[in-house]
């Protein structure tokens, strides 16, 4: 019965839970059941789920109500809610769409197979302690094998007042050294030219500069690059890191949410705009060359006009290569939720779009450092509409930052590293032409 079973997976959000969609399927594909990238030729259906912001709780809502008027109208058969959502809400998921057949927590997607099998006409549901491990495996591989990412730790115990994750994930829970290793030297077998590794808090992992290292000695690897650095968690010995490890590429991803004191301590951040100045400071000059990425957060709770002043000015003055800006969402079950203060969403959105214009103000002489240098650009294929190649630098991380795109004399092959010189720039986009 299983192996005639078409089954299909859709995941939303962040690359941590890529991965566990990417176990599951592992899982399906071991147990006999067919993927299928249709969702109208599907019997059953997965939505592995986010639940981190308002418009990722949309999302979800939206496939999953999506998938039931297939149930409906199409083929399938089952509905399954996977991940962060089903986890948040658990019961209601169900009473209120009846046509989800299952709900499975973020530390149940190891049930798949069982709860597809099940099939006595009851509801489903399965939530294991967020205390526990997060279930390991094979994985079937959602991004191209050349460039994966590999998470290394699960949940979060920083508690940043806006922020849901250790109630959906758990507080932070390291992968074991060898196992994560293990991974690295897996994924490198199967053609992993660059490994971005990945956690809720990356730099809080205990043996992160050992475990870089280590990874570094697998000699297919050539490019290794770390997401999501606390400001407060860069030490010494990680600065250092970046600055002598040649396999770690330069880019610094650091979220740092605001630059006002008073604002980081009513998000439970530790730093203040002096400290986060002077860590900026720190790292362009013991990490020549460093490219810098961060997030930023406008509209929080008690955010005056003299904060956000603050925050402009920092984004002035630090100069980063790559930055985003999320509007604040108020989430139910956190600190800030409860308080008052709330900005209206006009404000919210006015503020964000000052923070990116200045942005967008500064990346002409940002980019201009790059113009008539040569980097090592790692292929992504070819771009059929704008008939050249394209890929990345070690200043642009997968999925998140711009593109390079190329001309080269000889046909680019899709995950191997061609030396471009850089010519021009367009917003966060650059293009060139590969040399000798």
């Amino acid at each position: 019965m299983t192996e005639n079973l078409k089954v299909g997976l859709i995941a939303l959000g962040c690359e941590k839970n890529r991965i566990d969609a990417e176990i599951m399927l592992a899982s399906l594909e071991n147990s006999g059941f067919e993927i299928c990238p249709e969702e109208s030729e599907c019997d059953v259906i997965i939505i592995h789920t986010c639940a981190f912001i308002d418009r990722a709780k949309e999302e979800s809502i939206e496939n999953i109500l999506a998938a039931a008027e297939q149930k409906k109208t199409g083929k399938c058969k089952k509905l399954i809610v996977t991940g962060c959502l089903a986890e948040r809400y658990r019961n209601e998921i169900t009473q209120s769409i009846p046509e989800v057949d299952a709900v499975l927590g973020t530390k149940s997607y190891d049930k798949i197979v069982e709860a597809i099998k099940k099939s006595d006409g009851k509801k489903y549901e399965h939530y294991r302690s967020l205390d526990k491990a997060s279930p390991a495996g094979q994985r079937v591989l959602s991004s191209p094998n050349y460039s994966v990412y590999l998470k290394i730790a699960e949940g979060c115990s920083n508690h940043c007042s806006y922020c849901v994750i250790p109630s959906l994930r758990g507080e932070f829970m390291p992968r074991k050294f060898a196992e994560v290793v293990a991974e690295a030297e897996a994924l490198a077998a199967n053609g992993a030219v660059e490994i971005n590794l990945i956690a809720q808090d990356t730099t809080a992992y205990p043996d992160l500069c050992r475990l870089v290292r280590r990874i570094a000695k697998i000699e297919t690897v050539k490019w290794i690059r770390i997401l999501y650095c606390r400001p407060e968690e860069l030490s010494d010995d990680i600065i250092d890191l970046f600055a002598t490890e040649d396999k770690l590429v330069k880019y610094m991803d650091i979220p740092l949410q605001h630059a006002s004191e008073h604002i980081l301590k009513l998000m439970n951040r530790p730093m203040s705009d002096g400290e986060l100045k002077a860590l900026i400071s720190v790292l362009k000059d013991r990490i020549p060359g460093v490219s810098l990425r961060t997030t930023f957060i406008t509209g929080f709770p008690h955010e005056t006009e003299e904060d956000f002043e603050i925050l402009c000015n920092f984004v002035k003055s630090s100069r980063f290569n790559n930055l985003g800006v999320f509007t604040y969402s108020r989430e139910e079950g956190t600190k800030a939720g409860r308080m008052r203060g709330q900005i209206d969403e006009e404000t919210k959105r006015r503020r964000a779009d000052i923070i990116m214009g200045i942005q967008n103000t500064l990346l002409e002489s940002v980019n201009k450092d790059f113009i008539g240098k040569t980097f090592d650009v790692l292929c992504e294929g070819y771009d059929e509409e704008k008939e050249l190649f394209c890929g990345r630098a070690y200043f642009q991380a997968p999925d998140v930052d711009g593109k390079i795109y190329f001309s080269s004399e000889d046909p680019a092959e899709e995950g191997e590293f061609y030396r471009v010189r850089l010519d021009i720039y367009d917003s966060y986009d650059f293009y060139g032409k590969a040399v000798m």
